[in-house]
């Protein structure tokens, strides 16, 4: 599987190069590429278990962006996990991991897992070596660790193409979300008493924010034209319109706001209806929502989204991975690899064809009633992928979504909260009580 995938991967390297010299341009041109990287557990989850970070194997994927598919043209694969060592040790054998007959670890259990740095570059060397190389000179990362800087230094080193990182708008809109709703504002900025509620309009202020400033950096850009000096000084103006159209004052939105129009005023989509228009700002306030805004759209941040690149392809890889390498089941230390190996064999070409290459690969020959059935299996799965990218498809889902959250509203004016807390019988007494009570001391 291992040896079927690498041939490809390299097979679809050279696709990439065909697209290229029809554009017009040189084979060997660089291109643009996205990364990420996903672990067999979480890095958070790690508490009272281990000092180490808690995953014990991971995935780096570099994703094209040449063709309208984005193929997965390279891959590494970190292992911790050795079964052979471990019995060996547990012999009271001296065994280090990896080094050993039949080892499986690529990495020493005292190494960082979460070294990105080095995957990147490793990433970057399978790039340019083996049959049709390629350069990379600019790569959209999740900004979520430094795998940029080995990939770049490798690419300049080995393959002297200078590789510019780009950043990916869902994260940085996710981060935006995040400060926004750590932010320290006023008391009475809300117009809720309980700080249950209020803390509950402060995650829809900060869902609402994050949204607005990407609807509206869509639209400056295609107005502008792209142009990064318009973009960023349009946006720089538009961040005072948009604080003051949250409090209600919208006598500047039809000259600085690109989404909220006298004819078309903003909707509001994620505040709940008691919070539309009538928050009371203070000047400390707009203080701090201004700082954190003007983060999203400074110069150093519109010029690495300038190309509205992003890695949701690279992410969408984890869900092939996690279909063959199940997080629920125990990890695979042997087969791990090899199964990853399957699962983007069958990203790149489609379940359909992906299970007609691998049965030529082992030399078996599809029978007739197999091969009617895995042309309708590859005909849904090309029919569904494009269904999902029309406009029409993505614009049901925002408004099924929007629609979800008017619904909300009604709910006790959208601030209606969960009862779910953890550890409540610590805490609640009268639980407390009740189960004393109820034991029979006889």
């Amino acid at each position: 599987m291992e040896k079927e995938n690498g041939r490809d991967m390299s097979e679809k390297r050279g696709y990439i190069k065909d697209i290229l010299q029809l554009r017009g341009e040189a084979r060997d041109s660089p291109i643009h590429a996205e990364y990420d990287r996903q672990y067999n557990n979480s890095l958070r989850n790690g508490r009272k278990r281990t000092p180490f970070a808690p995953a014990t194997q991971s995935r780096d994927v570099i994703v094209e962006n040449v063709s309208p598919n984005k193929y997965v043209i390279a891959y590494h694969h970190t292992n911790k996990l050795c079964a052979v060592g471990d019995a060996q040790r547990l012999r009271g054998e001296k065994t280090s991991c990896p080094g050993h007959e039949g080892c499986t670890a690529t990495i020493r259990q005292d190494d960082n897992i979460g070294d990105e740095e080095r995957g990147g570059a490793t990433c970057a060397q399978q790039l340019l070596e083996g049959e049709n190389p390629v350069t990379v000179d600019f790569l959209t990362t999740d900004a979520d660790g430094k795998a940029h800087r080995g990939f770049c230094r490798v690419m300049q080193t080995s393959g002297s193409v200078k590789t510019e990182n780009l950043l990916d708008e869902t994260h940085l809109n996710r981060s935006l979300c995040r400060a926004l709703t750590n932010a320290k504002l006023s008391s009475n900025i809300f117009p809720v008493t309980t700080a249950a509620k209020k803390q509950k309009v402060h995650k829809r202020l900060a869902e609402d924010l994050s949204y607005r400033v990407q609807a509206e950096l869509n639209v400056c850009r295609v107005t502008k034209r792209h142009i990064h000096a318009e973009v960023a000084k349009a946006m720089d103006q538009c961040i005072n319109c948009i604080i003051r159209c949250y409090a209600g004052d919208h006598s500047k939105c039809q000259q600085q706001s690109f989404v909220c129009k006298r004819s078309k005023p903003y909707r509001f989509p994620f505040l709940p209806q008691i919070a539309k228009g009538s928050l009371r700002i203070t000047s400390s306030d707009r203080e701090t929502l201004t700082r954190l805004l003007s983060v999203r759209t400074s110069h150093t941040v519109l010029r690495a989204t300038r190309f509205v690149t992003s890695t949701q392809k690279a992410e969408s890889v984890n869900s092939a991975f996690n279909m063959t390498n199940p997080k629920a089941c125990a990890s695979f230390s042997r087969n791990s690899r090899f199964r990853d190996h399957s699962a983007i064999h069958t990203v790149n070409n489609g379940p359909g064809e992906s299970i007609a290459r691998k049965m030529h690969a082992v030399g078996l020959k599809v029978s007739k009633g197999s091969v009617y059935t895995l042309k309708q299996l590859q005909s849904k799965h090309v029919y569904d992928k494009v269904r999902r990218r029309s406009a029409a498809y993505k614009t049901r889902r925002s408004r099924l979504r929007e629609r979800r959250y008017r619904l909300h509203s009604r709910v006790n004016g959208g601030t209606s909260t969960s009862s779910y807390r953890t550890d409540q019988a610590l805490h609640d007494h009268r639980y407390a009580y009740r189960q004393h009570e109820e034991v029979d001391l006889d």
